[in-house]
């Protein structure tokens, strides 16, 4: 007796046009894209060659502080790819600044011609929290019942998992 099982597994492609921008540190951005069937042969028949012979470019902007108006970026590059290409590691991006990217071709008489267009991601900053300004108590400092007038004042710094550290290094002894 046989049994036929079936496969799953996520499918090679969902037929979408789409174009995300994902940070993988704070001067480094992965994108990854998906054209439709549909979109490459109107753009393939647009230039009259096959798909796998058109130029594309990822046009990649600075939008720091400006929100997702692309006309008044900074500041943009262009970074050319392959059309059978579906991803890109954009480096040399700054830290704790905005970005968004559009892919697309160049026409004929030299206009760059938007495919798709990311959403506006924030790369984070590269530098440790200075440790200043007011400092709620942390998650451990309630869970020990810890009251208002015995939580850290603003010498003391904490790290990012709420774990209290004295920036004078004083031991303090418990009674």
């Amino acid at each position: 007796m046989s049994v036929t099982v079936p496969e799953y597994g996520f499918p090679a492609s969902y037929n979408e046009n789409s174009v995300m921008l994902l940070v993988r540190d704070p001067h480094c951005i992965f994108t990854y894209w998906e054209i439709s069937n549909e979109q490459m042969d109107l753009v393939a028949g647009e230039f009259g060659r096959p798909w796998g012979e058109i130029q594309l470019t990822l046009r990649v902007y600075d939008l720091t502080g400006l929100g997702e108006d692309r006309n008044k970026a900074h500041g943009s590059y262009d970074l050319n790819v392959h059309s059978l290409a579906n991803n890109y590691y954009i480096t040399d991006v700054k830290a704790n600044h905005s970005y968004c990217a559009d892919l697309g071709v160049f026409s004929p008489d030299g206009r760059f011609v938007c495919l798709l267009r990311s959403d506006v991601i924030q790369t984070p900053r590269d530098s440790l929290a200075d440790g200043s300004g007011l400092v709620m108590a942390d998650l451990l400092d309630r869970l020990s019942g810890k009251k208002p007038a015995e939580w850290p004042t603003e010498q003391e710094t904490f790290s990012s998992d709420g774990v209290y550290i004295n920036s004078n290094n004083n031991d303090s002894e418990e009674d």
